[in-house]
């Protein structure tokens, strides 16, 4: 009986109604750094993982030596995989995803945008790009910088265009990953943009001098 108790902690997940219909998916997606909330077309696999996830974060946590954590607050809460402090668990590098540095800060300024300014109403990708380009001029030459970095150039080959392509990136990195919606021409943050701050944090909580510094 104590055999059978261990086996539904361990492996409950796969007895579940819809797991062999999902958990591949949902399985692929979070090795991949995808994290889930109670949106769209993530819906299903929320509640898979919710139902799951004790037998779930064990699973992980014995096999792959990764945290199955919840971030946010309910209704806000999301789902993702996360490493025990710099043990990098067994996870593939392959499947560890790692956001470029401008990327980051284009995160960065979308929060700035977002939650301190509070334009809450921009869900335009083509007015972000404009609104980086103008409003946040001052920081374009460490934007700049960042780029042509990532990309082994000199700085003076970073123009606006390039800018916006690379938000245009990070945006479907966002998307990927779980953090915002991207279609067409519209966006909108969802839960796990938290992801960010909760990362970030000590340069979220000090935004203007971290983005000063790329003056």
């Amino acid at each position: 009986m104590e055999n059978v108790n261990y086996q539904n902690l361990m492996f409950g997940f796969l007895i579940d109604d819809e797991a062999q219909e999902i958990f591949a998916k949902i399985d692929y997606q979070l090795k991949d750094g995808v994290h889930f909330q109670n949106s769209g077309n993530q819906t299903r696999y929320f509640g898979y993982i919710k139902r799951n996830m004790e037998s779930l974060k064990s699973y992980y946590h014995q096999f792959f030596g990764v945290l199955l954590s919840e971030g946010g607050e309910a209704p806000d809460n999301y789902f993702y995989l996360d490493f025990y402090g710099n043990d990098r668990g067994n996870i593939s590098s392959k499947h560890r995803n790692i956001l470029k540095s401008e990327y980051v800060i284009i995160g960065f300024i979308i929060y700035k945008i977002v939650y301190i300014d509070l334009d809450v109403l921009l869900d335009s990708v083509q007015k972000l790009k404009e609104k980086i380009r103008i409003d946040y001029d001052d920081y374009k030459r460490g934007i700049y910088y960042l780029i042509a970095k990532s990309k082994n150039v000199g700085p003076g080959n970073v123009n606006d265009a390039i800018l916006d392509s690379v938000i245009q990136s990070a945006l479907q990195e966002f998307k990927k990953i779980g953090w915002i919606t991207l279609e067409g021409d519209e966006f909108s943050l969802l839960p796990a943009f938290d992801r960010l701050i909760k990362i970030y944090e000590e340069y979220i909580l000090d935004i203007d001098n971290t983005l000063n510094e790329l003056k």
